[in-house]
């Protein structure tokens, strides 16, 4: 018999973290999709990630309806929670290389729902050897990443995936990045062939995440080591009459092997402010406010 030992959630499960009124309904109705961890909003159910996962990328798919079975919920409801649960685990697999998953509701608090009144299905990636030692001796969970890392990471690859755009959409899919540069508590963004100021964005390439392809166009265009810190935005536009996608995600970065050729030359390294005055297009100087403002202490005291 396998077990997935999670003692980390006691504090969820005790009522520690617990907080008044439905959170599978207080969520939805806020209007910061970031700070409340969801992931993709459908026509009748939501994607949003446990804050007290089982494993990393443990995400759940939930209806708006408050119901506390399958039979309470209208049968497109049904269909369109179980509808997500493709896409949601080809964009974990892509993300997150897991080697498989466990699947299921909890319906019922004799069944161990935390939140019984509100159906939810747990989606929970899986790896050969996740389970070890650490929370069984120590109480203590080892995650390999930070969740609102996690989180950036699924929110661009959903974003920029075929399965959860309308079958007509013929935008091109890309990954972007704000760059911080937090040894120098700067921005650093791209001068374009064109001469215009622009957020680093490239192509992603076939079997790349959308994280990759973001982290991996930071390098090559601006000779910065990036790793990613959070979710900036997405953004549509045309561009010679091609119509692009983007995902762009936050990264912090420092100077690669090529620094000193991309400096001053298609790089510019600016003050927060002085970069979002600097984006030659509104949508990216939107993009930047947004993800200073969700920076906090990224880029220290000067953020």
């Amino acid at each position: 018999m396998e077990r997935l030992w999670t003692p980390w959630r006691m504090r969820y499960v005790g009522g520690e973290a617990r907080e008044p009124g439905c959170i599978f309904c207080l969520r939805p109705a806020g209007d910061d999709d970031v700070e409340s961890l969801i992931l993709h909003r459908g026509t009748t159910a939501f994607v949003i990630m446990n804050l007290y996962p089982y494993n990393t990328g443990h995400v759940m798919v939930v209806p708006y309806q408050h119901a506390a079975t399958l039979a309470d919920l209208p049968p497109e409801t049904v269909t369109e929670v179980f509808g997500l649960l493709p896409w949601v685990t080809a964009a974990q697999q892509r993300t997150l290389r897991c080697e498989g998953f466990n699947i299921g509701l909890n319906i019922g608090s004799v069944a161990g729902a935390g939140v019984a009144d509100h159906l939810h299905v747990h989606v929970v990636p899986r790896w050969e050897g996740d389970a070890n030692f650490m929370p069984i001796v120590a109480n203590t969970m080892v995650l390999p990443e930070l969740i609102p890392v996690t989180y950036a990471k699924l929110r661009a690859e959903l974003v920029v995936s075929g399965l959860g755009r309308e079958a007509d959409d013929r935008a091109l899919p890309q990954a972007g990045a704000v760059v911080l540069v937090p040894e120098e508590r700067k921005v650093a963004i791209r001068r374009a062939r064109d001469g215009s100021l622009v957020l680093p964005k490239g192509h992603i390439e076939p079997g790349e995440a959308a994280w990759q392809a973001a982290v991996r166009e930071v390098g090559e265009e601006m000779g910065l080591r990036a790793q990613v810190a959070g979710w900036a935005g997405s953004s549509r536009f045309t561009v010679d009459g091609e119509e692009k996608l983007v995902a762009y995600l936050t990264v912090t970065a420092e100077p690669g092997p090529d620094w000193d050729a991309h400096l001053g030359v298609d790089t510019l390294l600016l003050d927060p402010d002085e970069a979002v005055a600097a984006l030659t297009h509104d949508a990216a100087r939107d993009i930047l406010r947004a993800a200073l403002d969700r920076a906090g202490s990224l880029l220290g005291a000067g953020a």
